[in-house]
């Protein structure tokens, strides 16, 4: 398995990889349909941000953004193939991304959580820290996680 930075010509791979990932999760087809075209994943985007692919074999299974705001960092997406899913991979793009935030001088890295994956989450060491509204109409967690020697 390699994790390498996203190519911005992977950007439509990578949509399809976020909507497949949201749809292993018992959500209505409409609900899906919403999420799609709420993406925001393109070319420029991934050129403009770390997004980094994780890679076997030529094929990309899973991709995560990190966003650096100074001291803060932000895991903007985590998304698996649902084939992955619990197969170790989702933990593997999460150390990759809390050692990248932590290489660019982040402190805390947090993130809005899928409600399904805060177990996920939560063995990896973030904490909910509050609720937020998401532009799909719901609540999510926010969840935080302190990098290095900091109390996030």
């Amino acid at each position: 398995m390699l994790i390498r930075p996203a190519r911005p010509d992977e950007a439509d791979l990578l949509t399809g990889i976020a909507v497949r990932s949201k749809a292993y999760w018992p959500y209505p087809d409409r609900f899906i349909a919403r999420f799609a075209r709420s993406l925001g994943l393109s070319p420029e985007v991934i050129a403009a941000n770390e997004v980094w692919v994780a890679d076997r074999d030529d094929v990309v299974v899973g991709f995560y953004t990190v966003l650096q705001r100074g001291e803060l960092a932000v895991l903007d997406d985590m998304w698996l193939e649902p084939a992955e899913i619990g197969c170790g991979l989702g933990r593997r793009l999460f150390e990759h991304a809390r050692a990248r935030a932590t290489a660019v001088g982040a402190a805390v890295l947090e993130w809005e959580a899928e409600p399904y994956a805060v177990g996920f989450y939560e063995r990896m060491g973030g904490r909910q820290v509050r609720m937020t509204d998401s532009p799909l109409g719901r609540k999510l967690p926010v969840m935080r996680l302190a990098l290095g020697g900091s109390r996030g």
